[in-house]
């Protein structure tokens, strides 16, 4: 079971017009800004952004792949905030199914989260903004006996607080198991634990932040069960320097994460830097980019393999633009990013269009 990295996680549900996968990701998914995916981490989140009802252009069914067509809205009333999204994978669980689906000593596919659904709801409680978020998903498959009858069901809530200082977030998974019961191998994925946990300060321009999440979970597979347990945590700050036309940051994090997969054990640790700028080009368009790279520390120990490793280059750069027209925004990554290469044809990828009430 060397594939096996992780175990399936049930995820939950700053300028709000530049809202997308597709910023974060340019961005190298920083840990200050706050955006409408950010919601999904933080659910108080959603009193920091205005109206808006957003789309990710992407595959139907693609197994967890990215991009994935999903989207949503989030409006006021005078009870508060609330929201809907569809198509929502959790990114834990697809990796996990897709590498239980990659092992050819597994066998039979399991199936990944499908037309997930979360809501979500930001209310103000004793001077504090709130936020509370709810994920479901559950289908079946039996439309071919060959590959077996699949099916899964994934639950999850969140809670989230936040204020222009400080802010804090917990999420649990409540119920995630995918099965298949074709013989003889019949996998079977259940979770049986998971919180995520962290939260944040302000100090003028620099954001101190922690983050710790712990899951376990049991892989069955031709009647041998192998128990999943995985640890991680990170420590970091971020400073923010404002510029003409936009922001500019840097920041370093700790970072350390423990897997055991039944007497195997995988360990990493890591000093990663982070530097990033978000500027308007125009005013109609924004332009985007980070690098990130471990240095310093960095080291991982795999006990299926008997391999060590310290400080393999792991640079990644990443860009992207937002394209404005009145309300409406076009965000994309830029493909020549990774492939260094900039033309007409791959301009833009993982598109995303947000309107702003």
């Amino acid at each position: 079971m060397k594939k096996l990295l992780v175990l399936a996680a049930l995820t939950v549900a700053a300028t709000p017009a530049l809202a997308s996968k597709a910023r974060l990701t340019a961005l190298g998914n920083a840990a200050h800004l706050i955006d409408t995916q950010t919601i999904f981490v933080n659910s108080a989140d959603i009193h920091y952004l205005g109206d808006f009802a957003t789309l990710e252009f992407g595959a139907a069914n693609n197994a967890g792949a990215v991009p994935h067509a999903e989207g949503g809205f989030v409006r006021s009333s005078a009870m508060g905030k609330w929201g809907a999204y569809l198509g929502r994978q959790s990114a834990t669980v697809s990796e996990f199914v897709k590498a239980v689906n990659d092992n050819a000593l597994v066998g039979p596919d399991l199936l990944n989260e499908q037309n997930a659904l979360d809501l979500m709801y930001g209310t103000e409680l004793a001077g504090l903004k709130w936020g509370f978020g709810f994920h479901y998903s559950a289908a079946k498959d039996e439309s071919d006996a060959a590959a077996g009858n699949r099916k899964i069901g994934t639950m999850g809530a969140s809670a989230g607080v936040r204020t222009d200082i400080w802010d804090a977030y917990v999420r649990f998974g409540l119920m995630g198991k995918s099965e298949n019961d074709l013989a003889p191998v019949a996998p079977e994925l259940e979770q049986k634990g998971l919180i995520d946990l962290g939260g944040g300060y302000w100090m003028d321009s620099m954001y101190v932040y922690a983050k710790y999440l712990t899951t376990k979970g049991t892989l069955t597979a031709g009647g041998t069960d192998t128990d999943i347990e995985k640890n991680e945590y990170s420590i970091g700050a971020i400073d923010t320097v404002k510029v003409d036309g936009g922001s500019f940051f840097y920041g370093a994090s700790y970072a350390s994460s423990e897997l055991k997969q039944g007497p195997a054990t995988r360990t990493a640790t890591g000093l990663p830097v982070l530097v990033g700028m978000e500027l308007d080009a125009t005013s109609w368009m924004v332009l985007r980019g980070s690098i990130k790279q471990t240095v310093l520390l960095g080291d991982v120990k795999d006990d299926a393999n008997d391999g060590d490793t310290q400080l393999l280059n792991d640079t990644t750069v990443a860009a992207g633009a937002g394209l404005k027209f009145g309300k409406l925004t076009l965000d994309g990554t830029l493909a020549g990013s990774t492939t260094g290469d900039v033309n007409a044809n791959t301009l833009l990828a993982n598109a995303s269009m947000t309107y702003m009430f």
